[in-house]
């Protein structure tokens, strides 16, 4: 009976504990590096705000070797393919429906040179590409082979969600990589209001979820509004917390839901 009273005790006690846990939101901004001052006056915002940094921009190893210098997480911001538009032929490559894992792997090691440090990767566009499941798994695949063989540490996947029916996150996280999924664009409306109602979403699905992803773009208004909210998340109860820490968490939720964590 006792022992009853104590796990009951426990059980409530962590329950509560679990209650009173801040909500937690992580913070990246896409698209950075090719305009030189509006990328540069992202890393006056808190350090546990991410970069996503497009490769082939102008000032990719310069922004990625300056956000490392104040600790700070970049991630690859890997170009695939769109449906109704995309940059890829005008500008970028992007990595091919057709490719084989072998190709990826290779094109994906030079992107990594380009952002030296980065923690992981999440797409840029790729509404096309993250839908196909079969070139979603050649992708994957190729991610995990880097981690393993070339890096040294996984790669986290952050998926942008910039279509419905994306298969990043599912087939990235059933071959055992932490995946991750954006909850809320920032700036798909860039009008100050639109915004702050965006915000307000994020806060929102990051208290009922427990944690929440938003993604942002280097941009005047953003900038404005990350300035002033930023400061104001520990009054409102709320949590910025890096990528990793946030993948990390919920890895450590996702083995304790599956009895996979083990007592020291």
């Amino acid at each position: 009976m006792l022992l009853f009273v104590l796990a009951s005790l426990l059980v409530t006690g962590l329950a509560r504990a679990e209650a009173e846990a801040p909500a937690r939101i992580a913070l990246v901004i896409d698209d950075v590096g090719y305009q030189w001052d509006l990328d540069r006056a992202l890393l006056e915002l808190d350090p546990r705000v991410a970069l996503a940094i497009i490769p082939e921009g102008p000032h990719a190893q310069s922004l990625a070797r300056m956000a490392s210098e104040q600790q700070r997480e970049v991630m690859v911001h890997l170009p695939l393919g769109g449906l109704g538009y995309d940059n890829c032929r005008l500008a970028l490559t992007c990595i091919g429906m057709d490719w084989d894992e072998g190709r990826i792997r290779e094109h994906l090691i030079e992107q990594l040179r380009r952002v030296p440090g980065a923690i992981g990767l999440n797409n840029h566009q790729g509404s096309h590409f993250t839908g196909n499941e079969e070139a979603v798994r050649r992708l994957v695949g190729a991610i995990v082979e880097l981690g393993d063989q070339w890096l040294g540490r996984s790669l986290i996947v952050l998926d942008s969600r910039t279509v419905p029916g994306t298969k990043l996150e599912s087939v990235a996280r059933s071959q055992g990589l932490a995946a991750l999924r954006r909850r809320v664009f920032l700036d798909h409306d860039n009008a100050p209001e639109a915004i702050a109602s965006a915000w307000q979403d994020l806060i929102d699905l990051a208290r009922y979820h427990g944690s929440a992803i938003a993604i942002g773009h280097p941009r005047p208004n953003t900038l404005a509004f990350l300035r002033l909210a930023l400061p104001s998340l520990e009054a409102e109860g709320v949590e910025l917390v890096t990528i990793s820490d946030l993948a990390a968490s919920l890895g450590a939720e996702s083995e304790r839901a599956t009895g996979t964590v083990t007592a020291p």
